[in-house]
């Protein structure tokens, strides 16, 4: 029987050396083809995404090569409406096209806020209907269950935030 030292020669040692080598460098190679340009937003329910494509209804961010990721986006941006620019006087401003970016900034703000208390509304409602007993934390810390007069006016609050955020 052969010893292992008869098995490992020069060359077989040069070859595992060259198929690693090859090996190592198709992989970053493909890495570096890898980082194609994309896009990246925020969604409503605060997700970041990523894409090939710029997405419609959103302002996404483009990341390339020479620009790239780097801080996250804090708050969704919801595309704007283009506004055309009438022909004008250089020193006449019209007040209702200098606002209407800023109102429908506004205007998706509140939207995503109502959604967001819609949302939460439902899931308290629910929980409370649920459960016989809920248990709450107060201001010192200490956990308690809620008694049947507070359990009976927080389904009403929840009822109230469901009227007020929910409509379509």
């Amino acid at each position: 029987m052969k010893n292992l030292r008869s098995y490992i020669t020069f060359s077989s040692i040069r070859y595992l050396a060259t198929t690693c080598l090859a090996v190592t460098l198709t992989f970053s190679a493909y890495t570096v083809l890898a980082a194609e340009d994309y896009y990246t937003w925020v969604d409503e329910n605060g997700v970041t995404n990523y894409a090939e494509k710029n997405p419609l209804g959103y302002q996404a961010r483009f990341v390339s090569k020479s620009r790239t990721f780097g801080q996250r986006i804090a708050t969704p941006t919801p595309a704007l409406p283009n506004i055309p620019d009438e022909p004008s006087s250089v020193n006449e401003v019209n007040p209702d096209a200098a606002i209407a970016e800023e109102r429908a900034v506004i205007a998706a703000e509140i939207a995503t806020a109502k959604k967001s208390n819609c949302s939460i509304g439902k899931k308290n409602l629910a929980r409370l209907e649920m459960f016989s007993r809920v248990r709450v934390t107060d201001q010192n810390g200490q956990t308690r269950i809620l008694t049947t007069e507070e359990k009976s006016a927080k389904e009403n609050e929840a009822r109230q935030i469901i009227k007020d955020n929910c409509a379509a």
